[in-house]
């Protein structure tokens, strides 16, 4: 099945690229995914009871995210969160995911999709899954985690054909792990914005999904330090989340914790920023996401819009 792009990733680099290339009649397009939704680390989490975003708890309304903006208050799928010094904060109506779902409407998307090896051949890239599916594609774009995408191309490297230069530079790249408490309520929590970050300690920030409008019931993302999470992050998940929930229980006396459950994200954010916004590291093989236009939702919109107008053939801006 012969395809003119293929984008490995259905995060928000992906589908932003997969629906600019669909919008302007780029041909054949589609997007492999590995996991069983869409989003990347716009990410939600329902029980029977709560809904939480686990991953990015919202998007800052700034030029980057104008066109992304309008696009979902046009399908009447985002809110309005709070303002604060560092901008307009915003989030999906029904989480996160929700927002990465519109942007998928109408994609050629496969999920559970795990692509193992990639070889070049006859002018094409031919990817084969863990399932032993086979794709042909004119035009190879990856938006993993660097250290995923370093694994997946190691062997070509091994065959000369990447770019040295470029090679080296994502062999630099690392991430931080991140550990999350998805924390039901037995009642409501006063938080101001129902939101706060942390500069220091063991906590990295705290969410009030309710007071955000996205749970019916109130329940707390708590999202773990850098810190915290390397040094916690292959222990036993009880003895993690015991961790977590004892220093919430200190920090606010007042919560009242009805049940918990634990999240990892073991690629969270790049700690180190590529100075360009995308790869081109061998012929029609393409790299983007948050490692090149920087560690947020608006950083892998950055990426994948600069990667859209190399191949659209217009004049990049940096």
């Amino acid at each position: 099945m012969k395809k003119d792009y293929i984008i490995i990733g259905a995060g928000l680099s992906g589908l932003n690229t997969a629906k600019k290339l669909v919008t302007q009649n780029q041909g054949d397009v589609l997007i492999l995914e590995k996991s069983r939704g869409l989003g990347g680390r716009m990410a939600t989490r329902r029980t029977l009871d709560a809904r939480f975003d686990h991953g990015a708890q919202f998007y800052r309304k700034k030029v980057d995210l104008f066109s992304l903006h309008d696009y979902w208050r046009d399908h009447n799928v985002n809110q309005h969160w709070f303002l604060s010094d560092e901008g307009d904060h915003w989030c999906g109506k029904w989480g996160m995911t929700s927002l990465a779902k519109t942007l998928g409407e109408g994609l050629s998307i496969s999920l559970e999709k795990e692509v193992q090896s990639i070889h070049f051949e006859n002018g094409l890239w031919k990817l084969i899954s863990n399932k032993n599916e086979e794709w042909l594609a004119r035009h190879l774009i990856i938006t993993s985690p660097i250290p995923q995408t370093t694994k997946l191309l190691g062997h070509l490297e091994k065959e000369k054909l990447l770019n040295p230069h470029q090679w080296n530079e994502l062999k630099g790249i690392t991430y931080t792990k991140a550990l999350i408490a998805l924390v039901t309520l037995e009642g409501p929590f006063s938080l101001k914005n129902g939101y706060v970050e942390f500069q220091e300690g063991d906590f990295f920030s705290i969410s009030d999904q309710y007071q955000k409008g996205v749970s019916p019931i109130p329940a707390l993302t708590v999202t773990m330090s850098a810190l915290f999470s390397e040094k916690e992050f292959e222990n036993e998940e009880a003895m993690i989340l015991e961790k977590i929930l004892t220093g919430l229980k200190a920090s606010y006396p007042e919560v009242k914790i009805k049940n918990a459950e634990l999240k990892k994200w073991r690629y969270c954010r790049p700690e180190k920023q590529l100075k360009d916004y995308f790869f081109e590291i061998a012929p029609k093989l393409y790299l983007a996401g948050d490692a090149f236009g920087g560690s947020s939702l608006g950083g892998a919109v950055r990426s994948s819009e600069s990667l859209c107008r190399h191949l659209l053939g217009e004049a990049d801006e940096k």
